[in-house]
């Protein structure tokens, strides 16, 4: 094992032998997995000759070694999936990639990274979601499970000269599984607090020589409503019994968080299932081509409120993904060719069972759907030691909306139906010099963007329109290995985020009262919000030593920011309506945004040459500043905090495995001061969440390589904190699971 070590080193990359910790490679948690290896029946010693360069990320659109890529990526492969209670993939990348987080119990939740705010809905948002390299089809992450995930990459930074629009504060690429070989797979059963039930399995493998296939299934339940922390260790020793109400024309007030302790929280009750089907089939020596479809599915998710209100604000929501492509993949010569073609979609079906804080019998309240559908075109071309990625985007996304006051009345939708068609070229090299010891990564794209507002039924107030924009994304990056354990790593680039389509196009007509009128229209010269990033780094790693760390640096500046104005006129009409004011969008205001990620890890089982492991590591993100300008309608301007940003989010642990079938993982997770509005209070006071601490703890024992006991411990020390301030996350709870493997 030790030689391995030695031939890694010689070539410069960063790994380890842990087959279940992390290996540090920069400001990156990138675990190589052995023991997803293993599992295909390979021992640790069996891989003293695997080729480092398999240890490769994809989110920068083309398969590329993690140590010549300049962007920070979080890689987290199967095995932490395996060692972290995780039912999505909010809570995997919340407890491993040091992000921010916001999160509701009915199934909606969303990530923000590098300082930009975390959201859950929308088709404008800043942190871009991708599942296997094209648009996921969600703008919620907890629709999408982790059962038949390889891995999931976090790239931190602006990506925008890659993917356009969203990707200003990074990319999460969920990697789904792509089986070849004998078919192999597994299937599980888990039990857990709450009456959670928890089934499913993957399968997959060659058919035949040319046709290769994955499938899965899973199902989830959690039958009784949870119940919130009562004991608090870490809240008691930090100090984060109070949030504080900020006023801005009184004192500040403190509330206590410690009034719900220990509740029992209604309607947190919930069921789905999802499922994915993948085929394979190669053309010929050259070329193959790859169908897969996912699909899921909840019905009637309890939302139990704001828990301010007790359960007068409870209601039900069905929610629906699915998704289908089909890709093209070949290669000639030194070129790699990939054609893609993609659909999906994701409808939400919101009901009432509460009226003025009175239950009745539960009705559609309101629906909203988005619809995906696109073609990405990209060749990677092999120049010597240097490469070309260049490609054609096309994305047609689309929202529309419908609502009802009752079981049988029909109303107008809060806002119009809408899409957003993106036509884009793009290129980025990689380019290689003195052995590696430098490498230059020069980026660019070009968008053409229509924004089309849609004649809405019922929604007369409005009118349709269309506006067409450019914006061009330019980026460079660079890896400067000044010794054989050390590198200089930096980026800079321009990202952006498309308004909504009605802050440019649209056109409403709203009375305040008899025949006075206040008119919106939308701003057809609007830009682009936009923002230019970068970042610094200085990252460590000698795996013999079993020691890595890493540190960057990263400043974003956030320009063009939209803000709506009213200007108070007084135009009469010839039938004698008023018009009173007129509004329209403007870029206003602005962000600064500046933080430190760090890192660090050491693996004792360097001390006995490897023949265990046990590591300790821990990544964290400190923010400097994060503040924003925030225009009011009368164009008067005010700073604040970005809200719900962290001013640090730490993620730390320690994992053991024996390589004889027992392992075991201790994750924690620190979350420091956030902000947001208190919507509770009739003042909207701005609100500070106190600190929080949470535990969780994992064990699992793998007999003869097929049975695999887990027990799976979440908020150890049963901590009552909430990721939404009156949206309080579950208590301690305790899962097992048994897993068959064949």
């Amino acid at each position: 094992m030790t030689n391995f070590f030695r031939r890694c080193a010689r070539l410069g990359a960063p790994v380890s032998s842990s087959p279940i910790l992390p290996v540090r490679t920069g400001a990156t948690l990138v675990t190589l997995s052995l023991m997803a290896v293993s599992a295909y029946g390979q021992t640790p010693d069996s891989l003293r000759n695997r080729d480092l360069t398999e240890v490769v990320v994809t989110a920068t659109r083309s398969d590329s070694r993690r140590e010549l890529v300049p962007q920070q990526i979080d890689v987290l492969t199967r095995h932490d999936i395996a060692q972290t209670q995780a039912f999505d993939v909010t809570d995997l990348v919340k407890k491993l990639a040091a992000v921010n987080v916001i999160q509701y119990p009915s199934l909606s939740s969303g990530v923000g990274i590098r300082g930009f705010r975390p959201q859950f809905s929308g088709l404008n948002q800043r942190t871009l979601l991708l599942i296997d390299g094209r648009p996921a089809g969600a703008t919620n992450l907890s629709t999408i499970g982790l059962n038949n995930v390889e891995r999931v990459e976090v790239l931190k930074g602006p990506a925008s000269a890659l993917y356009g629009s969203q990707a200003m504060g990074g990319v999460i690429n969920v990697i789904t599984r792509r089986s070849r070989g004998p078919i192999r797979g597994n299937a599980f059963a888990e039990y857990g607090s709450f009456q959670t039930y928890q089934a499913g399995g993957n399968v997959g493998g060659n058919l035949t020589k040319r046709l290769d296939f994955d499938a899965s299934l899973s199902y989830f339940k959690r039958a009784q409503d949870y119940k919130l922390g009562s004991g608090n260790l870490f809240r008691d020793w930090l100090g984060g019994d109070q949030a504080v109400k900020n006023y801005t024309n009184k004192p500040a007030e403190t509330v206590d968080d410690r009034k719900d302790d220990g509740l029992t929280r209604p309607n947190t009750k919930l069921t789905y299932y999802s499922g994915a089907l993948r085929l394979g089939y190669q053309l010929g020596a050259n070329w193959r081509v790859d169908m897969r479809g996912e699909k899921f599915s909840a019905k009637d998710v309890e939302s139990p409120g704001d828990i301010t209100y007790g359960t007068t604000q409870s209601s039900l929501k069905d929610a629906d993904r699915q998704a289908a492509e089909v890709a093209l993949s070949g290669q000639l010569g030194a070129h790699k060719p990939v054609l893609r073609v993609f659909a999906s979609g994701e409808n939400s079906f919101f009901k009432t069972t509460n009226v003025s804080g009175k239950p009745v019998t539960p009705y559609q309240s309101s629906t909203t759907e988005n619809r995906w559908q696109g073609i990405q075109l990209k060749d990677n071309w092999q120049i010597g030691r240097h490469s070309l990625t260049i490609g054609y985007d096309y994305l047609d996304a689309s929202t529309s909306s419908r609502a009802w006051t009752d079981a049988t009345t029909e109303r107008a939708p809060t806002s119009p139906n809408y899409a957003i068609r993106s036509s884009a070229v793009y290129a980025q090299g990689q380019l290689r010099f003195g052995n590696d010891r430098l490498i230059l990564q020069p980026g660019v794209r070009y968008d053409n963007i229509t924004f089309d507002v849609r004649e809405t039924p019922l929604l007369t107030t409005y009118k349709g329109g269309k506006s067409t924009t450019p914006f061009v994304s330019p980026s460079l990056g660079a890896v400067v290995r000044v010794a054989p354990d050390l590198r200089l790593t930096g980026t800079v680039g321009r990202a952006f985020v498309t308004p909504d389509a009605f802050n440019v196009a649209g056109y409403s007509e709203v009375r305040t009262s008899a025949g006075r009128i206040t008119i919106t229209t939308g701003n057809p010269n609007i830009r682009n919000e936009n923002s230019v990033s970068y970042d610094a780094g200085l990252h460590y790693s000698r795996p013999t030593s079993g020691f890595s760390a890493g540190v960057t640096y990263f400043h974003t500046n956030v320009t063009d920011r939209i803000a709506r104005i009213i200007t108070q006129v007084n135009e009469r009409q010839t039938n004698g309506d008023i018009i009173v004011a007129r509004a329209t969008y403007v870029n206003a205001a602005d962000s600064q945004i500046s933080g430190i990620e760090s890192e660090a890890a050491y693996d004792f089982g360097a001390l006995a040459a490897y023949r265990y492991s046990l590591k300790l590591f821990a990544n964290a993100t400190n923010m400097i500043r994060y503040s924003e300008t925030v225009v009011g309608t009368d164009g008067a301007v005010t700073e604040r905090d970005i809200m719900n940003v962290a001013n640090m989010n730490l993620n730390a642990g320690l994992d053991y495995d024996s390589f004889k079938g027992f392992r075991a993982r201790l994750l924690g997770r620190y979350v420091g001061h956030r902000k947001d509005t208190d919507f509770t209070d009739a003042a909207n006071p701005e609100i500070e969440y106190p600190v929080y601490l949470v535990l969780d703890a994992s064990a699992s024992y793998t007999l003869a390589k097929q049975h695999t006991l887990t027990l799976q411990v979440t908020n150890l020390t049963d901590e009552n904190y909430y990721e939404k301030r009156g949206y309080n996350l579950p208590g301690r709870s305790f899962f097992v699971r048994y897993t068959f493997s064949f």
